[in-house]
């Protein structure tokens, strides 16, 4: 018997994402997880309409819309009035950020750069996985504080000394020196290694059907970077496997409004 996943996830995300903005409604200090459920729901949405709809600018307001969760959460967490534990901050948790990036919601993704934790948190996050974020949050912020991510880029080489080359490290050097040729092999060799990541995937007893048949089959920090490249003047460069050219979404795209989000 053959599913569609696509459509099931689509269909149960957008069930726990009606769930979560009527509990927002609902409670008067709403627990961190529903903001953080929302982004989610809205990303894997987002990947449903681009897979099965071939909707770029549908999938452009979903990715906006995870990315004003996200940047809700940040907002409340600076406001102080309760205090959230640290590991529902991580800066290395890209989800509503790498969304607002592809999207073309720039002013999004500055303001959770911006509001995003400086520093890494140890025993809740990979120094890499907050390096890579680090990196994407300095060249939003501040694209010719060349210093600042030359400090980001030594760090994060020598985190990575003794391990597994790291693709993303690799990448984000190639954008540092403005060569489309080989910013764009370094993408290509980062599209590889995700494609190698998602096969031991699925050899893994927790696999899940849904999230293949989304996440695993459209790269959003990609994306991200490649709005950095573009930004940059590093173009046109070509598609990728799991970069589709449908999914690079063309600035000044109609996006939702501010707090669109919680409408659904």
């Amino acid at each position: 018997m053959s599913h569609d996943y696509v459509e099931i996830a689509r269909h149960n995300q957008s069930l726990i994402l009606a769930e979560t903005l009527e509990a927002l409604v609902k409670t008067h200090e709403p627990p961190v997880e529903l903001f953080l459920n929302a982004a989610v729901c809205y990303r894997v949405m987002a990947l449903c309409t681009l897979l099965r709809d071939a909707d770029t600018e549908g999938f452009a307001g979903l990715l906006c819309k995870a990315g004003q969760a996200r940047l809700a959460l940040l907002e409340l967490a600076l406001q102080g009035a309760r205090r959230y534990e640290p590991g529902f901050l991580l800066a290395s948790d890209n989800c509503g950020f790498s969304d607002a990036l592809a999207s073309g919601d720039l002013d999004t993704a500055r303001a959770i750069a911006r509001l995003s934790p400086t520093r890494h948190v140890q025993d809740l996050e990979y120094e890499e996985d907050f390096l890579f974020s680090r990196f994407l949050h300095l060249w939003v912020l501040a694209p010719r504080d060349i210093a600042g991510l030359e400090l980001t880029l030594e760090r994060w080489a020598i985190v990575v000394e003794q391990g597994d080359p790291d693709m993303r490290l690799h990448a984000c050097r190639e954008l540092m020196e403005k060569e489309p040729d080989r910013f764009s092999q370094a993408l290509q060799t980062l599209v590889a290694e995700r494609r190698r990541e998602y096969r031991a995937y699925r050899k893994q007893l927790d696999f899940d059907e849904e999230v293949a048949a989304t996440t695993g089959r459209v790269y959003l920090d990609g994306l991200a970077l490649l709005r950095l490249a573009e930004l940059e003047g590093l173009g046109p460069l070509p598609a990728y496997e799991l970069l589709p050219e449908l999914a690079r979404i063309p600035l000044g795209t109609p996006l939702p409004g501010p707090h669109a989000w919680r409408a659904g």
